[in-house]
């Protein structure tokens, strides 16, 4: 939200909120699918909705577009989010968009990382306050900390110790990496 609020304040020939002497694109659109647009009088689950907002993206972004999407592939089965997710990534790219995606799914977070075209950045978050810092770190993709915040937030501890367990090793090779 906030890289698209400062492309179209720049857009605007507005100051943008930050020190230094900031340095963005001219960007052509700014195109969004952020937030849960679901709706039951059109019967629309949450991934039926980010799938048509992401059609209507794919058929108007042109070289020079910004495309923002939060949560991509998300609000289906995991792993078929991430691999369409991926591939709408290669899609854009290939449409030579600029594309900003987050996303909690480590297959996309292992994709970009093995990707020359893609950066992964991250908003640091202080795991002692469970507050984020605000600062963005780039080069390094985020964890979410969810067992974390649960724990911090009350959930039995039988609870959290069973979700350590569960958590597979393909999530600790990510979480080795981070």
């Amino acid at each position: 939200k906030s890289i698209g609020l400062a492309a179209l304040m720049a857009r605007a020939g507005m100051l943008l909120p930050c020190s230094g002497q900031p340095s963005l694109p001219w960007c052509a659109q700014i195109l969004a699918d952020i937030g849960d647009e679901q709706s039951i009088q059109h019967s629309l689950s949450t991934f039926s909705a980010h799938v048509a907002t992401i059609n209507s993206i794919l058929s108007v972004a042109t070289p020079g577009s910004l495309v923002l999407i939060d949560e991509i592939g998300a609000g289906t089965d995991p792993r078929e989010g991430a691999a369409l997710g991926i591939a709408l990534i290669q899609e854009l790219l290939r449409k030579q968009v600029a594309v900003v995606c987050t996303t909690h799914h480590a297959e996309l977070k292992i994709y970009a990382h093995t990707n020359q075209k893609i950066t992964n950045a991250s908003t640091e978050f202080n795991t002692d306050t469970l507050q984020p810092t605000y600062r963005l770190l780039m080069g390094i993709p985020g964890e979410s900390n969810a067992i974390a915040i649960a724990s911090r937030l009350g959930l039995p501890s039988s609870v959290i110790d069973a979700a350590r367990l569960e958590l597979g090793a393909k999530e600790r090779d990510l979480s080795s990496m981070l």
